[in-house]
């Protein structure tokens, strides 16, 4: 029973042990993607691959991963979070390793983007809404708590890989990292579905002899009048004409079908498509996202051809980068709560940042001590980006809503990914130079700030900024108490 109600709490005793779950599983599986480009740039040098198929392998797994979000709300309702994250655990492991033999364009794109993308898609919609489940009031300190944890790995990660890239090549480093991704079971294991408090039965005194046959003798007064009611209703059904019936068999099978749809509506909360707020907040997310994952992906292409380095170096360059990271995510919230800056506010400047790194990178990448300050930069502007973009659709809708919403907005991250994110390699093969690539990985991180721009999403100069999300059922006073949760 005290454990029962130990997990049942928000805030406090077990949901540290789900924050420590998913950071396990955050830990585990994520190496392969963070190091994207250091694990298969041999490979894809051997294999004549351009940038434009390595930015349709890096984007078609991002497609794939999101695609799913569209059923990961009708998944949560049917099975628990840790069910759901054994399930994607084991798939990234089997995709891992089909991968490390995977010598061909095509048999990369079924086994990273594919195996490896649909168990992705299959295990972070799991840990938001376990997070998001168990914390309320502290629900930006154990974000941060977890994305820092998090953020250990690609310090570490771009050193161990080149250790193992040297000395058992891709196959075996690749083999290696499955066994590392494996632990995400254990983080798995953690995710215990939530269980309320129960509550207290109050003590109520016994009905007397007399009374208690006065409350039967009414209900069975209140039954007779129903079965009256209902035979009666028969007696008119069986005196009306034929044709009648054909109508109503006619009106039956057209609500069948309306019902059908509002099902599919109501279990994917496609209502959350009325809200041009929500629209343009998922928008500009995702074509941000999809810059900054690419640029993230393809830094050891970058500083190849621009800066000259070797495997090491990048390597060493990609963990000063994390070091910046893990300050980013330490100190930034920290600065946030003292200043009363929103997630949307930090987010654009995480994103202006961002920006400021690449063009840097871009104009004077060729000196070493150039492309150590912009690891700096940009791994500030990364941790910072972090942090609170898992925490801006959760701000914005309420907990009920969260798997829809995040569902709506993966799938639509996965439909701009694959759409969006090969022009950047596109770029590169047609200028022959990542130098106009990184000028258009900007100016799709800058669309983002622009959309929330003029969409009064963001205001320059202004800490708090009310988002309203209209909700049927809602009172007033419900509404009120929502803004001021939203702006916190």
């Amino acid at each position: 029973m005290t454990d029962r109600m130990a997990r049942g709490a928000t805030d406090r005793g077990w949901a540290w042990a789900i924050v420590i779950g998913v950071t396990v599983i955050n830990l585990a599986v994520l190496p392969v993607q963070q190091c994207f480009g250091l694990i298969f740039t041999d490979r894809f040098t051997n294999l004549n691959i351009t940038a434009t198929q390595t930015s349709l392998i890096l984007h078609l797994n991002g497609t794939i991963t999101c695609s799913l979000g569209l059923i990961s709300g009708p998944m949560m309702k049917r099975f628990s979070f840790r069910q759901v994250a054994y399930f994607g655990s084991l798939t990234v492991v089997l995709g891992i390793c089909a991968s490390a033999f995977a010598v061909s364009l095509p048999t990369l794109i079924i086994t990273y983007c594919v195996i490896i993308g649909i168990g992705q898609g299959i295990i972070f919609p799991a840990t938001t809404l376990a997070l998001n489940t168990y914390f309320r009031k502290k629900r930006k300190v154990a974000m941060s708590f977890s994305v820092t944890l998090t953020g250990l790995g690609p310090i570490l990660m771009p050193l161990l890989i080149d250790v193992l890239l040297e000395n058992f090549a891709t196959t075996g480093a690749l083999l290696i990292l499955a066994g590392i991704a494996s632990h995400s079971l254990v983080g798995a294991s953690l995710l215990k579905p939530f269980e309320k408090q129960k509550e207290i039965p109050l003590v109520t005194k016994p009905i007397d002899a007399s009374r208690q046959k006065k409350l039967h003798n009414a209900e069975a007064n209140v039954e007779s009048a129903i079965q009256n009611k209902l035979l009666s209703g028969e007696r008119n059904k069986e005196e009306e004409p034929s044709n009648h019936y054909s109508k109503t068999i006619e009106n039956d099978v057209r609500n069948e079908r309306f019902s059908f749809f509002r099902k599919i509506v109501a279990n994917m909360d496609l209502d959350l498509l009325r809200d041009n707020r929500y629209i343009i907040i998922v928008i500009g997310m995702g074509v941000s996202l999809v810059a900054e994952t690419n640029f993230n992906a393809t830094i050891p292409f970058v500083l190849t051809e621009l800066a000259n380095l070797d495997r090491t170096s990048i390597a060493t360059v990609m963990s000063i980068q994390a070091a910046a990271d893990i300050t980013g995510r330490l100190c930034i919230p920290l600065l946030a709560q003292k200043t009363g800056w929103t997630c949307r506010n930090l987010y654009v400047i995480s994103l202006l940042g961002s920006t400021l790194g690449r063009t840097i990178l871009s104009t004077w990448g060729n000196t070493y001590v150039v492309v150590i300050g912009v690891a700096l930069i940009v791994g500030l502007a990364k941790g910072t980006k972090a942090v609170f973009q898992a925490l801006i659709i959760p701000d914005y809708v309420p907990l009920e809503r969260l798997p829809a919403a995040s569902g709506i907005q993966m799938v639509c991250n996965g439909i701009l990914s694959i759409s969006v994110g090969p022009i950047i390699g596109l770029v590169h093969d047609s200028t022959d130079s990542y130098v106009g690539a990184l000028y258009f990985t900007s100016f799709l991180s800058l669309t983002c700030v622009f959309l929330w721009l003029i969409g009064g999403l963001w205001t320059p100069g202004r800490s708090k900024n009310t988002l309203k999300l209209n909700y049927p059922g809602l009172s007033e006073e419900q509404e009120n108490s929502r803004e001021k949760n939203i702006t916190a």
